[in-house]
């Protein structure tokens, strides 16, 4: 059984992986290794861009038509 500390730790864990996956379209190197380390399947989520924004671009996030809505926004 998994003592008290350890259940928290492991939920604390989980909200960062979750906040990062559903809120953020670029992720850091750091916040992607941390990201894979949780869940191995996020490669698939996720494309190296290595751009200003981040090194990763969050798939779950981005859409094509928002990206090309940005790009006629300017």
């Amino acid at each position: 059984m998994m003592s008290q500390e350890s259940v928290y730790d492991a939920k604390q864990e989980f909200d960062r992986f979750e906040k990062i996956m559903n809120t953020q379209l670029y992720l850091t190197k750091e916040e992607y290794d941390f990201c894979f380390s949780y869940d191995k399947d996020i490669r698939e989520d996720t494309s190296y861009v290595g751009d200003s924004y981040g090194d990763y671009l969050n798939l779950r996030l981005y859409t094509e038509h928002d990206h090309e809505k940005k790009e006629y926004e300017y």
